[in-house]
Parts: C-alpha cells; sequence; structure tokens
C-alpha cells in the first residue's frame, strides 16, 4: 500500500483564509485525475480548515498536531498518521502529470532488482536544485527539440530532494525521517539513510513544482541558512565536517 503524505501549511489574514489553499486544490486535483485510488495524508495548518477540496474519498483531512513549526516535522507527523509500507512525500505546491506515478514505481522497481537497499527516488521538476532539475542535461548532450535524452534514464545520485519522492515506510522511520529543521533536513536524511548503505536514485517521472510557497513563510532565504547552519553546528557537526566540508568551530552564525 502507498501513502501520499501531504503538508500543507498557509499564513492568512480572516480576508484569505481559504484563498491560500489554492496550491493544495490543484495538487489534489492533480491527484484525483493521476493517482485514482491511493491514500493521501493532507496535514493542514492554517487559521481555517482548507474546504472546496476536490471531492476524494481517499483523502483525509487532518490537522497538524500543536507544536510542528517546519515543513520537515510535518511531513514526519504525516508519516505517523498511515500503516502504508510504501510513502510518496509530496509538496502542497506539486502538480502530478499524468505519467508521474506510473513511471515512478516501474523505476522503484527496476532499481529494487539490483541496488538494494534503497533508500529516495526523487521525481524531476522546474524548481528543483541540484540534478533533478529538468535545465540539467546530467549527460554530455545537447538539448534534442524540447528536452534532454537523459530525461529518459534512471541515475544514481546522492542526495534527492523530496519535492516529490518515493521511500519505505520503515526505511524512512530508520532515520527518525527528516530532522526538525527548515533547510538542510533532506540533505542531513538523504546522508543519514547512504551512510547506512542505501542507494538514492532520481527517476524518469515528473512533477511541476511552483517552490518556495511556504517554508519558513516570512523568512528571507539568508535568515533560513543561517537557521539551518545553526542547527548543523548545535545538532549536527559530523555533517558539517563530512558533507559540507565545515569546521563547526569556525562557523559565524546569527542566533
Amino acid at each position: 500500500m502507498l501513502s501520499i503524505l501531504l503538508p500543507a501549511a498557509r499564513r492568512s489574514l480572516p480576508e484569505d483564509a481559504q484563498t491560500v489553499w489554492g496550491d493544495l486544490r490543484v495538487a489534489l486535483a492533480s491527484i484525483q485525475a493521476y493517482a485514482p485510488g491511493v491514500d493521501v495524508v493532507v496535514g493542514w495548518n492554517g487559521l481555517e480548515e482548507p474546504k472546496a477540496l476536490p471531492d476524494n474519498p481517499h483523502v483525509r483531512l487532518l490537522r497538524q498536531a500543536p507544536g510542528i513549526t517546519t515543513g520537515s516535522e510535518a511531513w514526519n507527523w504525516c508519516a505517523t498518521q498511515t500503516d502504508a509500507e510504501e510513502l510518496l512525500i509530496l509538496g502542497d505546491d506539486c502538480v502530478l502529470h499524468p505519467d508521474t506515478l506510473r513511471l515512478l514505481l516501474e523505476d522503484v522497481a527496476a532499481v529494487s532488482q539490483s541496488h538494494e537497499p534503497i533508500g529516495f527516488v526523487g521525481c524531476r521538476s522546474n524548481y528543483v536544485k541540484g540534478v533533478q532539475n529538468i535545465r540539467s542535461p546530467n549527460a554530455p548532450e545537447p538539448l534534442q527539440a524540447i528536452s534532454f535524452q537523459s530525461e529518459k534514464t534512471i541515475f544514481q545520485t546522492d542526495m534527492v530532494v523530496p519535492v516529490a519522492a518515493w521511500i519505505r515506510h520503515a526505511t524512512f522511520d530508520s532515520v527518525g525521517g527528516f530532522p526538525p529543521t527548515n533547510w538542510f533536513a533532506d540533505d542531513v536524511c538523504c546522508w543519514d539513510l547512504a551512510v547506512s548503505g542505501h542507494h538514492h536514485f532520481v527517476s524518469r517521472a515528473y512533477v511541476h513544482h511552483v517552490g518556495e510557497r511556504a517554508t519558513g513563510q516570512g523568512k528571507s532565504s539568508e535568515t533560513l541558512l543561517q537557521e539551518g547552519l545553526a542547527w548543523l553546528r548545535d545538532n549536527r557537526p559530523d555533517f558539517l565536517v563530512g558533507k559540507l566540508g565545515i569546521d563547526p568551530a569556525q562557523l559565524a552564525v546569527a542566533r
């Protein structure tokens, strides 16, 4: 069984308490159309409960538990609301394509034949960092018409950004899910899984991603970066040294 985890948090004023859920409505419409019958856990947090959502009996609309302050914690909480063996971690500002789920699950099956244990298998997108971005050819090749030939291949990577990513529930739980920070949470989770021997992959599957719609609302990228570095210094100096090559003792960050 597969569950789609879709946390949604939006600040709003009373007059736009429902309009802020526009991204969520579009995401759920794409799920209804292109992933029918799949269990969906929507963990929401905002001024008002989302209304006028697509009519899908497989969507469970749950208010997030008190004390959740980051998207990472929200995804972790959503994971506790399902017993599904497999998870699709999805941003609420993402839109599935007609073949997203089919290609993703085909690719999971393919890499599982020879690369167990599997960590994350992530989708490509228009708004994502690194090798998952469709602007990255990932091979010495020219643009062919409107895409790169490498977009039709699966390849291994050391880090997956979970704008849309598959993972087994037990694997996600084995490292405690995402750490409670906005920036670097996915990096640390992927690092921990890789250290434990898991392999990450980029799928042929694609999702459209609006991007930066909820993470640390009201904070600048620089503030989020500094907060992330401070969290790493205080909680994961091993990652700072081993992955980023930064000496925690020399890291000056604003508190």
